[in-house]
């Protein structure tokens, strides 16, 4: 529309820089559509009661279009002028700290009481500048409709301190705010439309947020898409009623590319759907979102995070356990790779130590090449935990791949270490066993489809979705063949070549193979069973 191209000049006029900063990305028109017909606030419906709140409202692009679908269906009802103009001053509202903003935000609002030839000349809106979060909410629940695209402000960034719920419960992004508000404000049987950036799907601080959500509204849309906002970040957008979930209850989930510009059956076209449980999401570690990711299926990938999930809340049985408890899990130094503390090239004044970097130094199962050095007195972390044999995992990356370090490297924060927990006459044998299944197949596509794929731009593993990785503790005679093929490997890889390219391709199939029957045979001996469950999984 005309209209909304004048509306969104100020948006247009701020710098790449300062958009972020501010976190003003609008929500195209197209999309706040599609989240209105999802919470169905409909023109045929009658909409003159329903209490709508946007507490960061921006230019007004959920405001406007809500305007117009009450105007349609008054006009659809044969009601006054004058009715239509009550049901705007009362029951729609918008915040947003930005002066700017908030006029654009009433003038949307006018347009769409205009193109109704309503007129509006001297009528005052419910269009405010001020806090959303801060506004006084302790009312509690008189929203009907809460709709929101907040910023995605990080408390390392901002001081979110001043908000109460901070203090409370420790969040430190204000998205989590928002959400949080949204479950407050929201009367019973309410509507939340809601679009947040991607982390929200299993980032570890939004833990309660996701729990309390899953737990107290029935969540009817999860949409995880690309290409939304000129952000470098994925949206989420949620859709859920304030209702508790039938137990039986499924998600229905969109993955896919946006394309915004296109004709919707064109953008509908790039998308994959499914459904998930959402009894089986409030399971998951951390109450994660995950599972809705994947647009593949494994069978055995699905078994193995079904089983291990459900484990969890029986006691896990030993067939199976948690790559944490035999291994710690660290980061390194918490350096950048342009450190001026890193030297190029071996001064011999001091003692000194290799360094790796992260991925440029590490491929799997290559033997890690430090090419830079660093000063003992530079090393803040117990230096025990570098010289020491471990396993060293990239951290920035939507894969693993690991490699095992027995030249005592000083790593950086782009890698994790891994120590074993106990010494043992065997601990090389369980060092090179890990660095299989850590560079398996299988483990390598379940931690893509259960964790880095949630997050379109920038993926990384996670230091506590390590610690949960499921290690089989069967099979004694296999996990050793698949430890000694590990030591044929690791010697057979050049610097210059991938696990896939290796001349010895023979012995790496035959050892993903012994890796498939070790996790089966576990998954077996624990004697889980998905038939168990009285809900399906998506």
């Amino acid at each position: 529309m005309i209209q909304i191209d004048i509306l969104n000049w100020y948006e247009a006029s701020l710098s790449p820089g300062e958009r972020k900063v501010r976190g003003h990305f609008s929500t195209p028109p197209q999309l706040v559509e599609q989240i209105l017909d999802a919470c169905g606030y409909l023109p045929d419906r009658d909409l003159s009661c329903i209490r709508v709140l946007d507490p960061a409202c921006g230019s007004g692009n959920f405001l406007g279009a809500v305007t117009r679908r009450l105007a349609a269906s008054r006009e659809q009802r044969g009601t006054g002028q004058r009715v239509l103009l009550r049901s705007v001053q009362r029951n729609i509202w918008g915040f947003d700290t930005d002066p700017i903003a908030c006029f654009l935000a009433e003038t949307q609002v006018r347009m769409a009481l205009m193109q109704s030839s309503i007129p509006v000349r001297k009528q005052h809106f419910h269009i405010h500048q001020a806090d959303g979060l801060a506004f006084p909410w302790e009312q509690g629940e008189t929203v009907d409709l809460f709709l929101a695209n907040p910023p995605y402000l990080a408390a390392k960034n901002n001081d979110l301190s001043i908000y109460r719920s901070t203090h409370k419960k420790g969040q430190a992004d204000s998205y989590l705010l928002f959400l949080e508000l949204a479950l407050q404000t929201v009367r019973p049987d309410g509507w939340i439309g809601l679009v947040l950036p991607d982390p929200v799907l299993a980032r570890t601080n939004a833990t309660l947020a996701r729990q309390r959500l899953l737990k107290e509204t029935t969540v009817h849309h999860l949409w995880h898409l690309s290409g939304v906002f000129a952000a470098y970040v994925g949206a989420t957008v949620l859709i859920a009623q304030k209702r508790a979930p039938a137990r039986t209850h499924q998600i229905a989930w969109i993955r896919g590319q946006s394309s915004y510009a296109a004709e919707p059956k064109d953008a509908a076209a790039m998308q994959k759907q499914g459904q998930v449980s959402q009894a089986f999401l409030s399971i998951q570690p951390a109450a994660e979102l995950r599972y809705l990711l994947s647009d593949r299926t494994d069978e055995l990938v699905h078994r193995l995070h079904t089983d291990f999930c459900l484990a969890a809340n029986t006691g896990r049985p030993a067939s199976l356990q948690p790559l944490s408890e035999l291994v710690s899990v660290r980061r390194g130094e918490e350096l950048g790779k342009g450190s001026p503390v890193l030297q190029h090239k071996l001064s011999n004044r001091h003692k000194e130590y290799p360094v790796l970097r992260g991925g440029v130094d590490v491929r799997p199962y290559e033997i890690p090449v430090g090419q830079c050095w660093i000063a003992r007195e530079r090393v803040v972390k117990p230096l025990e935990r570098y010289l020491s044999p471990k396993l060293l995992i990239v951290k920035s990356t939507g894969r693993l791949q690991a490699t095992l370090d027995l030249q005592g490297h000083i790593v950086l924060q782009t890698l994790y270490l891994l120590n074993l927990r106990l010494a043992a006459a065997n601990a090389l044998d369980e060092l090179y066993f890990l660095l299989a299944l850590l560079n398996s197949r299988l483990l390598r596509e379940y931690v893509y489809v259960l964790s880095t794929a949630y997050k379109w731009v920038q993926p990384q593993i996670e230091q506590h979705v390590l610690a949960q990785l499921p290690i089989p503790m069967t099979n004694r005679e296999l996990r050793l063949q698949v430890s000694k093929r590990a030591k044929l490997l690791m010697h057979a890889c050049s610097p210059e070549t991938a696990v896939v390219e290796l001349k010895e391709q023979e012995i790496y199939e035959e050892q993903e193979r012994d890796i498939c029957k070790l996790y089966a045979t576990a998954l077996e001996e624990g004697r889980l069973r998905l038939s168990s469950l009285s809900f399906s999984v998506g």
